[in-house]
């Protein structure tokens, strides 16, 4: 069952968000990668609130964009002032309402870690595909070797606390359901030109262990929206608890440098 982010319109921006320009220096890299002619049509999967859109269509390019939430377009529609205004439809990604050979790019930035019939995503996005036209999938992962900053103990703190409880981890998260190599082989496979490019880095809003507690506490992850209320409170305060007792700089803001992966296939 696809998840839908209706609920997180609130808060989304403010803590999925990128410093100013990075979404900028994305839609740059991804269109020299791609080496896209002039005003190609754009499909995006997982348009959201428009984080990696808006850059697109402050310049003009014809884009279209889906999502499950209609709550997370409307949010984007409101962002948006002036003649540059995308399409949007309510659609699941593995079912898409348009006609075969439509666009001439198709990309989806962190959401492929969502989708579990993630083959099925890529065929229907190659069906759409104009030839000579290039599916991007991109996720922000870190360096290699990167030294994990404080706030990351967090997660595995909550999903301690949660075992403890019984229920194994936080809700129904999916990590991501293949690694790039694998997703590389089943597009290369199927006839695609395709490789694995980093397009680039950037470091993130900083954080502290406080904040990240404070996000788990308020259900801001999709992953505990599933938690009954009661199991919900408790594990809260449990996790409360240790970042009092056990955590060292709870408030200490920490940023982190990232890197947009994507895999890049040509049919």
């Amino acid at each position: 069952m696809p998840i839908c982010y209706d609920e997180a319109v609130p808060y989304y921006d403010a803590t999925r968000g990128y410093r100013a320009g990075v979404a900028e220096r994305y839609r740059d890299a991804c269109l020299k990668v791609i080496g896209a002619a002039p005003r190609p049509r754009i499909l995006e999967l997982g348009i959201g609130t428009g984080l990696i859109a808006e850059p697109f269509i402050a310049a003009g390019h014809r884009y279209i964009g889906v999502d499950m939430s209609r709550a997370m377009m409307r949010e984007l529609a409101g962002k948006l002032h002036g003649a540059h205004r995308p399409r949007l439809a309510q659609a699941d990604i593995l079912r898409l309402p348009f006609a075969p050979a439509s666009f001439d790019i198709i990309q989806a930035a962190r959401v492929f870690h969502h989708v579990e019939d993630w083959r099925a995503g890529i065929d229907e996005a190659r069906r759409l595909l104009a030839a000579g036209g290039a599916l991007l999938i991109a996720e922000n992962v870190p360096p290699d070797g990167a030294i994990p900053p404080p706030w990351t103990l967090v997660q595995k703190r909550w999903d301690e606390i949660l075992r403890r409880m019984g229920l194994g981890a936080a809700g129904p998260r999916r990590a991501l359901p293949m690694a790039d190599e694998i997703m590389l082989e089943y597009m290369r496979a199927s006839g695609a030109d395709a490789a694995i490019i980093h397009l680039l880095e950037y470091r993130e809003k900083p954080i502290s262990p406080r904040m990240m507690v404070e996000r788990r506490a308020k259900r801001m992850f999709s992953s505990d929206w599933a938690l009954p209320e009661a199991v919900h409170r408790e594990a809260a305060r449990a996790l409360y608890d240790w970042l009092e007792r056990e955590c060292d700089a709870p408030d200490e803001m920490v940023e982190r440098t990232m890197i947009f992966r994507a895999v890049v296939a040509r049919w």
